[in-house]
């Protein structure tokens, strides 16, 4: 997947980069939502030396937002199916029916403690799988003002 965003910070190889969310990121989980909400902050891989400023064509894994997509919303259903099975297990000709519910809510609470726990994890060890490609020219700037919008931060 590429999309277009303007780098707001560098530091050594990683670059922050502001992008306005477009339907096909909105919700993977790759990013950080700005102030707004209408935009994302991402780190990014500067493979091309971008600075403050600069207009970079960014490359995210597909693979990346997959899993991201899958972890986020396929693992608490699953659990809450697991947790419903083990619950119906365990009361069977128990007079509490109840049980099974119990469980499944407990097993999708664990998976997003889960889900959390994992998150965390990767930001530690910095998995920077989305890279900056190229350095858009200005005109290629100029002709796709209309769809980026550096990040204002702080005020």
């Amino acid at each position: 997947m590429r999309e277009i965003g303007c780098v707001i910070s560098v530091k050594g190889g990683i670059a922050v980069v502001s992008m306005p969310m477009s339907g096909d990121c909105e919700r993977c989980g790759a990013c950080s939502l700005g102030g707004d909400g209408r935009e994302a902050l991402l780190m990014v891989k500067n493979s091309v030396g971008a600075g403050e400023g600069d207009t970079v064509e960014i490359e995210i894994s597909a693979g990346r937002v997959i899993a991201a997509a899958f972890i986020v919303y396929m693992v608490p259903v699953l659990m809450s199916i697991v947790g419903f099975m083990i619950g119906s297990a365990l009361s069977r000709g128990d007079e509490n029916a109840n049980l099974p519910i119990v469980m499944a809510v407990i097993f999708v609470v664990g998976s997003f403690f889960g889900v959390w726990l994992y998150d965390r994890r990767l930001r530690r060890t910095e998995r920077n799988e989305a890279v900056a490609v190229r350095i858009l020219s200005e005109d290629e700037v100029e002709q796709r003002k209309k769809h980026v919008t550096p990040a204002k931060l702080g005020g």
